[in-house]
């Protein structure tokens, strides 16, 4: 079981400390408003009233035993980098925080951060894209130019086996997982004879510019 504090509950803070849950982490809520914390602590395991700008305050929270700590402190850029700055200092195994800017994620990254959300651009990239080609399921930036689809499976696919479509090599990508919707979305791990069928939702990561050229075929 994942033990991860989730430090600010804006909105996205909020329904990440509440998914992380309904996943089977055991998370740690931590804000400095009441009304958030009391909206919050019937969802997760532990819910504290906090400053996180306050050395000694993350301090008692031990959040160096969590196996990450995400900051979300809405538009209070200064307070995220405050924060960050203590949790490193803290020795905190693995930090993520959400930036509002560019400039906030470089500074971020300079104190050592280790994973960079953009929860609004993300969200908005995935929008376009599911607006613009239906096909594609879901999409998931993996960063330094490679990202994880889902998506239908094009007519050519259909009845051939992986290894006949000689997959990797001729659209450039790797099908990891494959979602069985007539077996209510089970997901395998498909062998190279697996047939490919037209209910199957293909997972497949790749090159953004390899994937974009695949979804070209769907239009």
């Amino acid at each position: 079981m994942a033990q991860i504090a989730i430090i600010g509950l804006s909105s996205f803070g909020y329904f990440l400390a509440q998914r992380l849950s309904e996943l089977g982490s055991e998370v740690l809520a931590v804000d400095n408003n009441r009304e958030r914390i009391d909206k919050i602590k019937n969802f997760v395991a532990k819910a504290v009233i906090a400053d996180a700008t306050d050395r000694k305050a993350l301090e008692r929270l031990e959040l160096e035993e969590m196996d990450t700590v995400v900051i979300s402190l809405g538009e209070d850029i200064e307070s995220s980098i405050l924060a960050a700055f203590y949790l490193k200092e803290l020795g905190v195994k693995k930090v993520v925080a959400k930036a509002l800017s560019e400039d906030h994620a470089r500074i971020l990254e300079l104190i050592g951060v280790d994973q960079i959300a953009f929860p609004e651009r993300d969200s908005g990239y995935r929008l376009a894209i599911s607006l613009n080609q239906p096909e594609i399921v879901e999409y998931i930036p993996l960063g330094k130019g490679v990202s994880l689809v889902e998506m239908n499976p094009l007519k050519e696919m259909i009845g051939k086996t992986i290894r006949e479509l000689d997959f990797r090599k001729k659209y450039h990508c790797q099908i990891v997982a494959i979602r069985l919707k007539k077996e209510g979305e089970k997901v395998i791990l498909p062998e190279p004879d697996f047939v490919i069928d037209n209910d199957n939702i293909l997972v497949m990561m790749g090159r953004n510019e390899d994937l974009e050229n695949l979804q070209k075929h769907t239009r």
